[in-house]
């Protein structure tokens, strides 16, 4: 699979990696067995990184892949981003320096590691990162070897451009898609400023794969049935149906359409689709090609 440097940060990554919030249960009960299967599944397939959160499952994504890791020959060849500030379940949000160091502290017992390579704030909002508070201490646990790297997973094509603007943090990452495409103005600006870039949920939370409809009974706690109402699938629709009409063309899945609809962003460093099943992991790690330059064309039309 290609590699791209991601930014400033020296570290090269496959354009596709393994998104983890899903084997901490975002989605609805999962097996850690098979949460374990599809992580070796990943690499084994050509990912070379895994991103994660302490949020996600409260620590559980972070367990499952430190007893992973453990588990691979190939460790230190694995890149670990991780991220902390933000606690999903409640929706409270804390960048205070107190809160962020603590968060680290526990993000390395967890993954039962020495150093991460690319810890990220998770989803801080404009006033947090006007504020600052948080970054002396991610600038110190770099000094001291706790992290490589440091930036910012965010929610807005303003705290996309501030991030930019800023030019504190190392790396962004923010959601595009098919669907949400406005970012890409802020991507050209981050890598232009060496700044990496991360795409997040590529396939809108599943729904791209078109197994998605109006009838689709989610698991209890699966947190896109809000997302994916059945009024928001409706307007969905017609798009879904343009990139099967893409894929078509091309003979390959509406999924793999719009994952390497996003790998073909040069300005986008890497791309973190959800995974769950290996299976998952097996098809996305196929999807590390750029789209013929008209079927870009016609998905930007989206």
């Amino acid at each position: 699979m290609e590699k791209r440097i991601l930014g400033n940060t020296g570290l090269e990554v496959t354009v596709v990696g393994f998104g983890a919030m899903t084997i901490g249960g975002a989605f609805g009960p999962v097996d850690d067995n098979e949460s374990n299967r599809a992580l070796h599944a990943a690499i084994d397939g050509g990912m070379n990184f895994i991103d994660t959160s302490d949020a996600y499952g409260a620590g559980l994504s972070e367990n499952v892949i430190g007893k992973f890791l453990k588990e691979r020959s190939d460790r230190h060849n694995i890149i670990i981003f991780t991220k902390g500030g933000n606690n999903m379940a409640t929706g409270n949000r804390d960048f205070t320096p107190e809160y962020i160091a603590n968060a680290l502290e526990n993000s390395l017992k967890r993954l039962e590691v020495e150093a991460i390579d690319l810890y990220l704030l998770h989803n801080p909002v404009l006033d947090n990162m006007q504020a600052e508070d948080s970054y002396a201490v991610l600038e110190k646990a770099k000094d001291d070897g706790k992290i490589k790297n440091w930036g910012v997973s965010v929610n807005t094509d303003d705290e996309c451009d501030y991030a930019v603007e800023q030019s504190r943090p190392s790396v962004m990452q923010m959601e595009y898609n098919i669907l949400g495409q406005s970012p890409a103005a802020s991507f050209a600006r981050a890598k232009e400023a060496g700044m990496g870039v991360i795409s997040r949920v590529p396939l809108k939370r599943g729904f791209l794969s078109g197994r998605i409809d109006e009838t689709f009974e989610f698991a209890e706690g699966d947190r896109r049935k809000k997302m994916l109402s059945p009024e928001n699938i409706k307007k969905f629709q017609d798009k879904l149906n343009r990139l099967r009409d893409v894929a078509g063309q091309l003979n390959i899945s509406p999924a793999e359409a719009a994952i390497r609809f996003c790998v073909s962003n040069t300005d986008v460093t890497c791309v973190i689709p959800g995974i769950r099943t290996p299976e998952q992991s097996t098809q996305n790690a196929a999807c590390g090609e750029v789209l013929p330059p008209e079927a870009v064309s016609r998905l930007r039309e989206f």
